[in-house]
């Protein structure tokens, strides 16, 4: 059967199944007294539905490999994502918000749980998911691959009945655009009448499968985007929905979505993209007359590049990312060799393919016009990321991009100020590192077509936004205003990889902002505290180490409010991040699982008996996971803290007494908690801002790290004395 045929049924399929879900929808909308002609209204759909399984098919179901000018399919070089679920520590408005998500995973019970998930059999059996990955990873991919498995129901593997809405984060970067007016925009693209209403019968009746794709892209806050996104799941729950986002950015959980972690491609799934790689690549590629003698020579080809990958340890780890796997078969092809870092790679592969498009364009040339260059089209998009990016925007309007490049030109040489704009954007889109959509708004006569500007992948706006700060010296300046900002992680990530022989300002500059967040006598109590009871201490670890895990010991508890202790817990989540870059032998799960259970029995008003026996387990916890410290028995000693614990049994309140009587109770193993372990006395005053503050500390000095990693030399002199410095007040 041709692929015409079969994607014409596909089609077929979906006006009917489309046409289904409105039964009764023309009767409804004209009981609320708006005319509707219903033969009319039939024959529109029919013609809409047509469009929009096409046009879905179309932009979600074909693809553009980095450097080809061609389309290819989806499927032609997907493959199959494993995940791990994810638990994330949530944060919650309310103690109903708690007690609804813990009811969503009691529901769930083992049957989504654990590694190495299926995508797809989590999707069919799971309502509401949370996908969370590393840049690159392909997460975005995976929604599609999912919203066109939905597209051909029931002729595919995903067995819900439902029509995929696809909405990109950037349709929520203008103040204003809600969830349900992006849905009915999707349909008002394909001429849909009355797309609003039509939008909401379907939600009612949960016919939808939306798919929300990179929520760490958005323009507004993560906070009213989750509470935006709760509140509309509630009000539509029969509807399933996939949510998409980097693991770094995701600070505020869904609530009653299953989160799942991609997990790292195995030596299997690496070995099979690549040979996916290079058939697509040698499939335009007339290498013999004999299309079989063609498929042969990738092959051959696609095993030379899979046995270098093995050989060479760093492009192993670059694997991982199916962008960065692309890029290294694209270097491999034309037999380059492959760099060190991925600020590297994206370096050379993206230099490769600029330097052969301009090389074609040559031709185009007349009489003076479009004389392009590898430099002018670096300049051009080193420009409109960063100024994109600092603006926290993925797309551009084409019309604002065009008059800013216009102003670039008119700084460069003679020759080149004649250069055509929508010219070289075209090039640009023909290698893949940029494309053109479409958006509708409404002017004073009607609906108006704006076409935007917008990277191919966030991560190459976020490399030429790294190529900007590097070439142009801003990153003191970048520092100072984005070290906090987990959305520019890999934009520093890369800045640092690029710093060839001088890493070391960008540390510096990142030491000294850190140092500002300490900012209050009560988080330099704290730092001071770690430094004091860890400097006596005997085990076998770098100060630093004991200084992380012994934050674990000092992390205020006994807190009045749930959302204050939740993002403390979160808090020692970065905590833990950071001290897994230097070592990996101690466990803080059971930390985590006790200090969990003892904010959720404050919260839910347990009774005093649970509480003590949550105290001494916790105290059980920490001794246990924190013994290899070996602190000086002087301050810490938690047989005496446990003793003093367990002196409260026989004064427990029972939970008949009143609240106050058992608040006090609860203040006083807080007070025996603090001045056994000689913690700062107003440590559990600790406020709301202070909290975010030590998380920003803390995030910096992980960025730190990471930055010191990606680095190709760092002085070992100058790293060592930052690294004695963490978590320390320096006076």
């Amino acid at each position: 059967m041709s692929m015409d045929i079969k994607q014409e049924q596909i089609v077929h399929r979906f006006v009917k199944r489309f046409e289904a879900a409105l039964l009764g929808f023309t009767e409804s909308i004209a009981a609320r007294g708006i005319e509707i002609e219903p033969v009319y209204f039939g024959h529109t759909v029919a013609r809409s539905a047509r469009h929009y399984a096409r046009n879905y098919a179309k932009v979600h179901g074909l693809l553009q490999i980095f450097g080809d000018r061609r389309l290819s399919t989806l499927n032609s070089i997907y493959i199959p994502q494993k995940f791990q679920t994810h638990t994330s520590i949530r944060n919650f408005e309310s103690v109903d918000e708690l007690e609804e998500a813990f009811s969503y995973d009691l529901q769930r019970g083992n049957r989504s749980k654990g590694n190495n998930l299926l995508g797809l059999n989590v999707a069919n059996e799971e309502a509401y998911l949370t996908i969370l990955g590393q840049p690159a990873t392909g997460k975005t991919t995976f929604l599609k691959y999912i919203g066109l498995e939905a597209l051909q129901y029931p002729e595919s593997r995903y067995k819900h009945d439902l029509i995929p809405v696809f909405i990109p984060m950037w349709k929520f970067s203008h103040s204003g655009d809600q969830l349900l007016e992006a849905i009915a925009e999707e349909f008002e693209k394909s001429k849909f009448p009355h797309s609003q209403e039509l939008a909401i019968w379907l939600l009612e009746r949960g016919k939808l499968l939306v798919l929300i794709d990179g929520l760490n892209e958005a323009g507004s806050s993560q906070q009213q985007l989750s509470k935006h996104f709760r509140e509309f799941v509630k009000t539509y729950s029969k509807n399933r929905y996939i949510v998409s986002s980097r693991l770094v950015c995701y600070q505020n959980s869904l609530g009653q979505f299953l989160e799942l972690a991609m997990q790292p491609w195995s030596d299997l799934l690496i070995q099979e993209y690549i040979h996916k790689w290079f058939a697509i690549a040698y499939e335009a590629k007339d290498v013999e007359t004999d299309v079989s003698t063609g498929l042969d020579v990738a092959s051959e080809e696609a095993q030379r590049c899979w046995q270098i990958v093995q050989l060479n340890p760093i492009a192993r780890d670059l694997a991982n990312s199916p962008l960065c796997l692309s890029l290294l078969c694209l270097l491999c092809d034309r037999h380059y060799s492959f760099p060190s870092h991925v600020s590297g790679l994206y370096e050379k592969a993206i230099h490769l393919v600029l330097e052969e498009q301009v090389l074609k364009c040559q031709a185009l040339t007349h009489e003076g016009r479009n004389i392009l260059s590898t430099d002018i089209l670096e300049i051009f998009l080193t420009e409109i990321a960063y100024k994109s990016f600092e603006m926290r925007r993925t797309t551009i309007p084409l019309s604002e991009v065009s008059d800013h490049l216009q102003i670039v030109l008119t700084n460069c040489k003679g020759s080149l100020q004649n250069l055509d704009i929508d010219f070289a954007i075209k090039v640009l889109q023909q290698m893949g590192i940029c494309k053109i959509i479409t958006s509708e708004s409404t002017s004073g006569t009607g609906l108006a077509i704006c076409p935007n500007f917008t990277f191919s992948h966030i991560t190459l706006q976020e490399y030429f936004t790294a190529r900007y700060i590097y070439q142009h010296q801003k990153i003191g300046q970048v520092v100072t205003n984005h070290l906090n900002d987990r959305h520019w992680q890999e934009v520093f990530l890369l800045v640092s990889g690029m710093m060839m022989g001088n890493a070391e300002e960008l540390l510096l500059e990142i030491e000294a902002q850190a140092i500002t967040y300490i900012n209050t006598s009560k988080l330099q109590d704290i730092l001071d505290w770690l430094d004091q009871v860890t400097f006596n201490s005997q085990g076998e670890y770098k100060n630093v180490i004991k200084r992380i895990a012994t934050l674990f010991l000092a992390r205020p508890r006994f807190l009045v409010e749930l959302s204050s202790a939740l993002r403390l817990t979160r808090v020692l989540g970065t905590a833990r991040d950071l001290y897994q870059l230097f070592d990996n032998s101690l466990d803080f799960d059971p930390i985590f699982a006790a200090d969990l259970s003892m904010s959720l029995a404050h919260a839910l008003d347990f009774d005093s008996t649970t509480e003590l026996n949550l105290a001494i387990q916790l105290c059980s916890q920490l001794e246990q996971v924190l013994n290899p410290v070996k602190f000086d028995q002087k301050y810490i000693n938690f047989a005496v803290l446990n003793s003093r614990l367990q002196a409260l049994v026989s004064q427990t309140p029972s939970y008949d007494q009143s609240f106050e009587i058992r608040e006090e109770f609860r203040n006083q193993i807080g007070r025996i908690w603090l001045q056994t372990l000689y913690l700062p006395a107003e440590l559990n005053q600790i406020s709301l801002q202070e909290i975010e503050a030590l998380d920003s500390y803390l995030y910096a000095n992980l960025l730190m790290i990471k930055c010191k990693n990606m680095a190709i030399s760092v002085s070992l002199k100058k790293w060592q004395k930052i690294e004695s410095q963490m978590l320390k007040i320096i006076k």
